[in-house]
């Protein structure tokens, strides 16, 4: 019999995954707007822009911060997503405070989709709530992980 919490980790790094890949398509794509991919990569791209590693430069400037953005945005789960998993499923198999845990898990997973969304639209002061919310779940794992075990 798989616990409860087991089901809401793996829920929660589902969702985070497939958000992860969206995000991922989007900065690729984005990339060869702007001529940031391998030259290797145009025979992929229905695109004619030539593809330079972003070495040739564009006028586009609005393509050029929609590539940055989304590369921010990948970097920023990268960042934030692999050690909020880990905390969280340390406190799983710490047999931590299912509430509390599932509480947490819920909220860093939804807070990181909506900090996704608010980067791609330029929503501040939403992009930031969302990035402290997802720190402070995290935090809130942690403690419950280690109250588990002490």
């Amino acid at each position: 019999m798989v616990l409860g919490s087991v089901k809401v980790y793996v829920a929660c790094t589902s969702v985070l995954y497939v958000k992860f890949v969206a995000a991922t398509m989007m900065q690729g794509a984005k990339k060869f707007a702007t001529g940031g991919r391998p030259p290797e990569d145009s025979k992929f791209s229905a695109s004619s822009r030539k593809q330079t590693l972003g070495l040739d430069t564009t006028s586009d400037v609005q393509k050029l911060e929609t590539a940055q953005r989304w590369g921010n945005i990948v970097m920023n789960d990268l960042e934030s997503i692999p050690f909020g998993l880990l905390v969280f499923g340390a406190g799983v198999m710490a047999g931590a405070d299912y509430d509390v845990h599932y509480g947490a898990m819920l909220a860093f997973t939804t807070a990181r989709c909506l900090h996704t969304y608010a980067y791609a639209k330029a929503l501040q002061p939403m992009r930031s709530v969302c990035h402290g919310v997802g720190m402070m779940a995290t935090l809130v794992g942690l403690g419950n992980a280690v109250r588990a075990v002490v």
